[in-house]
């Protein structure tokens, strides 16, 4: 796997959904299969392994975001931002708008894939139960 593509793979990860991540972290802490090649047991390649070692440690960080700054902001400009999605990163505006996935490809394409994705309501909105 060649470096670029790896950390294509790494951004990718990062904007994964938790429960996503949560998936993704059971399965590569699952024993690592074997393949059976001609009858002969082989294990997977020292590369391959480095690169499963990376995702791992990666999805681990993501997994451990503190999202504190970032809901203090939400209730600070919850009033400026009503009605619109924003992408926030450590309390830090990334982008904003009334369409989720512009908004998601402006702060892709600003090198936040791991943006926290929201949408704002008003500080005086009822609460919501369904």
């Amino acid at each position: 796997m060649s470096q670029s593509s790896f950390e294509r793979v790494l951004k990718e990860v990062q904007a994964l959904p938790p429960e996503y991540v949560e998936r993704l972290r059971e399965v590569l802490n699952a024993p690592a299969a074997t393949e059976r090649q001609n009858g002969a047991t082989r294990a997977p390649a020292r590369e391959e392994a480095r690169a499963q070692d990376a995702v791992r440690e990666m999805a681990r960080a993501a997994s451990l975001r503190d999202f504190t700054a970032d809901r203090q902001w939400l209730k600070e400009h919850c009033d400026e931002y009503a009605g619109q999605w924003v992408a926030l990163k450590y309390s830090q505006l990334i982008s904003h708008g009334p369409d989720l996935k512009a908004v998601y490809a402006a702060a892709k394409a600003a090198g936040h894939p791991d943006a926290l994705l929201e949408l704002v309501e008003p500080s005086d909105a009822l609460p919501f139960i369904f």
